[in-house]
């Protein structure tokens, strides 16, 4: 076992936040913890703190002088110059991973800071501790789309214009924080991974199934569809971390159709590039996600909505939308060389997608099939079954297609 000390990377401007990133290295080595400050700050070198790696070298790494860079942004390219700095720093970290010089990251910025941070950050693998403190942690600005991975975010109080009693709190917080993942926290476990996607109306047949693969070796990864997890789980796959993938619900592609929030885009796309085996159900397509404050423009547009909870509202598509939803979906897995089989229950994709109940919508439901049948490569298994999701009879199915699909794992 190597007895190298444990090791967190701290980024930030330190043009303008070297007090910061200071105190902050302070406090991680005041936990037994080694640090190396990586300075992604442009305009000058700090005078609080002395950095180990310097923005010459990132800009040497970007394939660019500072000099050069400097001259830009003199011209009004301020940010152009910056996310050069930011691609140099890029390469560097990555070779500081995969050398294994580096067991968490910890980043600071506000608004273009925890933008270069994050470029930086997206390059470590899911599973890498790392944590972000900045002042726009919570705001439209850090969308998961942006974000796209597993990240610990700290909301200071104040600004970061120097340290004082209350922002000292919040950095002393965020560096507790890496501190303790790196020196407690264990490897992700190797093994049988299958991914599932599933939200709250998909529960049911989710619990089912996972017991079903746990039952026989597997380990289970949930994802719930309506958050950003469902792209972490891509990243997954392409990590060669998930080796199957049970797609419950991908209904964030018919959130791209409609314009509404997405939190996890491109969906499908890297179980088509790993050809890993994959087996699908149209849950929830029929119902699309937004903010409660937003449920009025999809109204005033004509959809049927209703609010689900204070955070979410939830309404329902057009038929075409539904149909253009379809034809998204066969694009992406037609693109797929490993097994692909796309389970649908004909009489009901999701608990309020049945007579009666306020998300009934056979036409669309209809369009959406007949769209599979026509579009889908032959060489995809398309069952549908006359029955409703939440029949015992679909669950038996998925649960006999899970252990056949998922086989060679």
């Amino acid at each position: 076992m190597s007895d190298r000390k444990k090791t967190v990377l701290i980024l930030g401007t330190c043009d303008t936040k070297g007090e910061e990133v200071l105190y902050m290295k302070n406090v991680v080595e005041s936990q037994d913890v080694k640090s190396i400050v990586l300075d992604l700050g442009l305009t000058e070198d700090s005078k609080i703190i002395k950095v180990d790696i310097t923005r010459q070298q990132l800009a040497e790494a970007a394939g660019v002088s500072l000099d050069e860079l400097l001259c830009k942004a003199k011209k009004g390219r301020y940010e152009v110059s910056v996310e050069k700095l930011a691609s140099g720093s890029k390469s560097i970290i990555r070779k500081l991973y995969e050398n294994g010089e580096i067991d968490g990251v910890l980043a600071i910025g506000g608004t273009m800071g925890s933008t270069i941070g994050l470029t930086a950050l997206r390059t470590l693998p899911v599973g890498f501790p790392k944590v972000l403190i900045s002042t726009v942690a919570i705001s439209d600005y850090l969308h998961p789309d942006f974000v796209k991975t597993d990240i610990i975010l700290v909301q200071p109080i104040s600004d970061f214009f120097g340290v004082n009693q209350w922002n000292k709190r919040d950095l002393k917080r965020a560096a507790l924080s890496i501190c303790t993942v790196v020196k407690e926290e264990a490897p992700m476990e190797e093994g049988r991974w299958i991914g599932m996607t599933a939200n709250g109306w998909s529960a049911r047949c989710a619990k089912v199934l996972r017991k079903h693969l746990v039952d026989h070796g597997y380990k289970v990864a949930m994802a719930h569809a309506v958050s950003m997890q469902s792209g972490i789980l891509e990243r997954l796959i392409r990590q060669g971390v998930i080796k199957g993938m049970l797609d419950l619900c991908h209904f964030e592609i018919l959130h791209e159709v409609v314009g509404a929030p997405c939190h996890s885009k491109d969906r499908l796309a890297a179980s088509a590039e790993m050809g890993i085996p994959l087996i699908l159900t149209p849950n929830t397509m029929g119902v699309f996600t937004m903010k409660t404050s937003e449920m009025h423009l999809y109204q005033e547009k004509g959809h049927f909505a209703i609010e689900h909870n204070e955070m979410v509202g939830t309404a329902q598509p057009t038929t075409e939308q539904m149909e253009k939803t379809a034809e998204i979906v066969c694009s992406r897995l037609n693109k797929s060389n490993g097994k692909v089989a796309y389970l649908v229950p004909r009489r009901g994709f999701f608990p309020y997608d049945q007579e009666g109940k306020m998300y009934y919508h056979p036409e669309g439901r209809a369009a959406y099939i007949s769209v599979l049948e026509r579009n889908l490569k032959s060489e995809i298994n398309l069952e549908v079954l006359d029955c409703h999701y939440d029949d015992k009879q679909f669950e038996e199915r998925l649960c006999e297609l899970s252990l056949e699909y998922f086989a060679e794992i």
